[in-house]
């Protein structure tokens, strides 16, 4: 668009020329061919425009008149290469020096040299807006990689509490378990040996059972709470998460797209990517993996996939596959192994007859 603003400018330079001598057949040709030729100027590159400027030189050169709209051609030639080629708009002007002389042949050179400074204006101009424009692509693609980095380091963060927060509920599970339930143990071991002792003392043995009891109903309470404390902890996505960034046998793709589980399904999944991985890392040559977990309607899916290309036809393998196959099994459920551009284990368990 600049560059059609200053060809319009030069044009308009060049029309009092045209005015202040009578009109003949060779001026309009030259408004119509300069016209014409710096129209396909703007749509070439280097070479195509050298035979155009040149051949409207070699007019110029040829018939005075041409040199009316030689601006024009100047301007689309001033990118060319060699240098020398820019200012070659000198000769023409100089053989028709002496027909018109030097008052007449300025109202040429003036328009020519304008057209030389419009040109390096454009091109510094043009330049500077490619470069805004790279800067604020750059800005923007900066800006993007910063916002991701910001929804990464959120995800992790968010992990990391929710990993904290589990660990914590088994800490607490394990102190419950290892201290208050080890003291409510011996105090019922102990209650049964005053029982023993004071057998046929029915105040005293009353009493005691009164005790016992209570003891076990507390006994039972603890080891039930410490039960559900440590399996409400076990959060599949973040345990899978956990064993993903201690495998470092080859890079692990997670997609997770799963609700709650019941607990057994919960360990069965974790027992099947655990295994999985690791006949990868003994049996494979892959360099990257991926592990699927989807929750559809009437089912929930497990897919572990690899791009090795080693044959998994090992005894050992065979085994961890038969492990697999059996925990799937279980639960009604359908295990497909296959090798195919790579390794792929696919499980569905169905909704219905999942906690079998």
């Amino acid at each position: 668009m600049q560059k059609l603003v200053d060809k319009t400018l030069l044009f308009t330079l060049c029309l009092p020329v045209l005015f202040l001598k009578p009109t003949g057949l060779f001026s309009v040709a030259a408004l119509l061919l300069s016209i014409t030729l710096t129209s396909l100027c703007s749509y070439f590159d280097n070479r195509p425009v050298k035979y155009l400027y040149g051949a409207y030189l070699l007019l110029c050169c040829i018939h005075g008149e041409f040199l009316i709209f030689l601006p024009l051609l100047v301007y689309d030639a001033s990118e060319l290469s060699p240098f020398w080629l820019r200012y070659t708009w000198v000769v023409p002007i100089l053989i028709n020096l002496p027909e018109f002389g030097l008052l007449n042949i300025s109202f040429v050179i003036f328009p020519c040299l304008a057209a030389l400074l419009l040109q390096q204006r454009t091109a510094h101009y043009l330049q500077v807006r490619q470069h805004f424009y790279d800067e604020q692509d750059l800005t923007s693609e900066r800006g993007l990689d910063l916002r991701q980095k910001n929804r990464e380091l959120m995800d992790k963060q968010d992990y990391e509490v929710q990993l904290a927060t589990f660990s914590e509920r088994n800490r607490i599970a394990r102190e419950i378990h290892d201290n208050v339930g080890h003291l409510l143990t011996r105090s019922l071991l102990q209650l049964r040996a005053l029982q023993v002792i004071n057998q046929g003392q029915e105040p005293m043995e009353e009493n005691l059972v009164s005790v016992r009891a209570t003891l076990t109903d507390a006994m039972n309470s603890i080891r039930e709470s410490v039960h559900n404390l440590h399996d409400e902890s076990l959060n599949l996505q973040i345990q899978v998460m956990a064993l993903i960034d201690g495998y470092k046998f080859c890079p692990v793709k997670l997609h997770y797209d799963m609700g709650e589980l019941p607990k057994e399904l919960k360990y069965t999944f974790l027992a099947i990517i655990r295994e999985a991985l690791s006949n990868t890392a003994r049996h494979s040559n892959a360099t990257s993996a991926s592990i699927t977990l989807m929750e559809h309607p009437a089912l929930y899916q497990l897919v572990i996939e690899d791009n090795g290309t080693a044959s998994r036809n090992s005894s050992t393998t065979g085994i961890g596959l038969q492990n697999m196959k059996d925990r799937v099994e279980a639960f009604q459920g359908i295990f497909r192994a296959e090798q195919e551009r790579g390794f792929k284990v696919f499980i569905s368990i169905p909704k219905e007859r999942e906690a079998l």
